[in-house]
């Protein structure tokens, strides 16, 4: 699996003593280029810890020891999102794909997150079910993020595949 790196500058050295226990998926709501130039910026104070392009190529732009900024702060969690609170960023993983929640992702960026998700998980001994992989609107539920197109069953199932 080729990942790039693209430094972004928005993100907390470490993660106050925790360790990655959870994926977090999220969509920008816009091109990669426009997206990623968003991260880049240090007045967005956004950040993930990958995003994939629309062809499914993987950038990495957080490094996993450190606190992406991509959760954003809890606002009436669903029981799934609740578990990492209160601070849902020092305990997960942030992956976007670009383009829009109601589009869904394309067959190449799912693919790609299914092998980045089974690599990362295998690193980071991440459980691979619905606990452990949650959408941003499980921890906002005012954010459709990533969108009703994108099929967490199907990405479970595949993960688990060797």
């Amino acid at each position: 699996m080729e990942i790039d790196f693209n430094a972004s500058p928005n993100f907390a050295v470490g993660r106050a003593g925790n360790a990655p226990e959870a994926f977090v998926f999220h969509v920008t709501e816009g091109n990669f280029s426009g997206a990623l130039e968003w991260c880049m910026n240090p007045v967005s104070k956004v950040s993930y810890h990958y995003m994939v392009k629309e062809n499914g190529q993987i950038t990495q732009l957080i490094e996993e020891k450190d606190t992406a900024w991509h959760a954003g702060k809890m606002q009436d969690p669903t029981p799934y999102g609740e578990i990492y609170a209160p601070n849902p960023n020092l305990k997960t993983l942030g992956i976007a794909f670009a383009g829009f929640a109601l589009a869904g992702p394309s067959f190449e960026q799912f693919t790609a997150i299914c092998e980045l998700v089974r690599h990362l998980s295998v690193i980071h001994n991440i459980q691979l079910d619905r606990t452990h992989l949650i959408f941003h609107n499980d921890i906002r539920t005012d954010k459709v993020c990533p969108g009703p197109h994108f099929n967490l069953d199907a990405l479970i199932y595949l993960a688990q595949l060797k």
